[in-house]
């Protein structure tokens, strides 16, 4: 018995120390731009969220607003379908800036929805600087879960 505990705690152990890893499960070029430092706030900005071979739409994603002054807040909602939001564990946004380079946010997931994740950024510049920003949009599936399949959720494995 104290030899059959001992290897639990062992396989445990291991376990825990293994890292996550990640697939993007939709395409690379899922993406929306936005207009920074400019006079008028814009209407939101939308575009749809692919599969990895870009043939079945799976979600959407949305900016509001489009564009504006330095200092606006724009809140990126995005959408992963009923068909696919069991599948997606994490999304995140790469934000490249001419000038300013890139860097990468995680979105928070909604409660009471789970294919609905949210992040507020604010747009910053220098004084009379005009630029257009492009947010790549990035679903991450955990390597080796077995929602991918449809087996932990009832849904299909069409998604991706």
């Amino acid at each position: 018995m104290m030899h059959a505990l001992a290897l639990v705690t062992l396989l445990l152990a291991c376990k825990k120390d293994e890292e996550i890893t990640y697939s993007q499960f939709n395409g690379d070029a899922d993406q929306v731009t936005i207009q920074v430092g400019i006079d008028d706030v814009l209407d939101p900005v939308v575009a749809d969220l692919t599969s990895s071979t870009g043939e079945v739409v799976v979600g959407q994603v949305e900016v509001d607003p489009g564009g504006g002054p330095l200092g606006t807040e724009h809140a990126i909602v995005v959408e992963i379908f009923n068909d696919w939001e069991q599948i997606v564990d994490r999304v995140s946004v790469r934000l490249q800036s001419p000038g300013r380079g890139e860097d990468e946010f995680e979105l928070d997931q909604d409660s009471a929805d789970e294919g609905v994740w949210k992040l507020t950024i604010v747009s910053t510049g220098t004084e009379g600087e005009e630029r257009e920003d492009t947010l790549t949009v990035r679903a991450w599936d955990i390597d080796g879960d077995d929602d991918a399949d449809g087996s932990s959720s009832g849904g299909d494995d069409t998604g991706g």
